[in-house]
């Protein structure tokens, strides 16, 4: 039987760069998407209902990696975290701990075919028929015995290939650990910074809208409740809501935009100062096609800051 060919040195080349740049793409979006996924759910937001465009989950990776010289630091740990995992895993796998063990197996499967041989070659054949009958059929079990010990099933090549791709798993699981805990961590970061009004980084935001079109927001020259609405859930939270919805950079307190999704708003007002048993409440403007609103944004300025005179 001729032997297959083999493929070319420059084939392999290409299919391993091919399969390193499958596996870096998957990478790449798992850590963007968990990182878009604890973000948006510290505003009580599932990023499963947002439309987001594929590539922004790549960049938000990028972002998860080298956003800020604290996330190169925590890139770099994660990364040395993940290469200790790995070596220590694999040498549970591969190193003493496993060849103690191989070595404890091999004695009980040496024993056991002794035990088998001795049992083979030891003892007649009775006289009487039924009790030969039973004989032989107590022998035939022991060489289907012996015979399913001593079967190599480990020289196949497609148990190598499983051994291999169980390194080859252990290693992606732990890839994939350290990114998740890495995009965790950066993600939350990133929510409560841009939570506070001191330090977020989300543009400042204005809504007008026709008197009477939306059950929100208040008349600056005539501060009234909206008329004719009715409210289904918690009535204090859309009160205060309705008292805080003017911003007052001396209480701190300023609306920002957290994302635009196909012209649906989501707006909040920012907290004053971090607290860890708050959360932001989140309001959600759907889209008008009729023109009757007029969203204005604006970055940060000073005047949105409180003075540390006045806290």
């Amino acid at each position: 039987m001729s032997e297959s060919p083999r493929l070319p040195p420059e084939t392999f080349a290409l299919g391993r760069i091919a399969s390193l740049l499958v596996m870096l793409g998957a990478v790449l979006y798992f850590t963007g998407w968990t990182y878009r996924w604890i973000y948006f759910g510290f505003f009580q937001l599932e990023v499963t209902t947002l439309p987001l465009p594929l590539e922004s989950f790549y960049i938000a990776a990028f972002q998860v990696f080298f956003g800020s010289f604290r996330a190169i630091l925590h890139t770099i740990i994660t990364i040395a975290l993940i290469v200790v995992g790995v070596y220590c895993s694999l040498w549970l796998l591969e190193g003493q701990p496993s060849q103690g063990f191989q070595a404890g197996m091999q004695k009980i499967y040496q024993r056991t075919l002794d035990c088998l041989n001795t049992r083979l070659t030891r003892g007649q054949p009775p006289q009487r028929l039924w009790k030969r009958g039973l004989f032989r059929l107590y022998r035939g079990l022991l060489q289907l015995v012996k015979s399913f010990l001593e079967f190599h099933l480990l020289e196949y090549q497609s148990l190598r290939f499983l051994r291999s791709l169980l390194d080859e798993t252990l290693i992606i699981c732990w890839l994939l650990a350290g990114c998740f805990w890495l995009a965790q961590w950066q993600g939350e970061a990133d929510a409560w910074r841009d939570a506070v009004n001191e330090t977020s980084s989300l543009p400042v935001v204005t809504v007008v809208v026709r008197e009477d079109s939306f059950p929100l927001g208040v008349n600056p020259d005539d501060i009234r409740n909206p008329q004719g609405i009715r409210i289904i859930g918690d009535a204090s939270s859309y009160q205060q809501l309705l008292s805080e919805a003017i911003n007052n950079p001396s209480q701190n307190r300023v609306w920002r935009l957290l994302i635009d999704v196909d012209g649906d708003y989501y707006i909040f007002p920012a907290l004053p100062e971090p607290d860890q048993t708050r959360r932001p409440p989140l309001v959600v403007m759907p889209r008008s096609h009729q023109g009757d609103r007029l969203i204005q944004l604006r970055p940060t300025l000073d005047t949105d800051i409180p003075s540390r005179d006045n806290k």
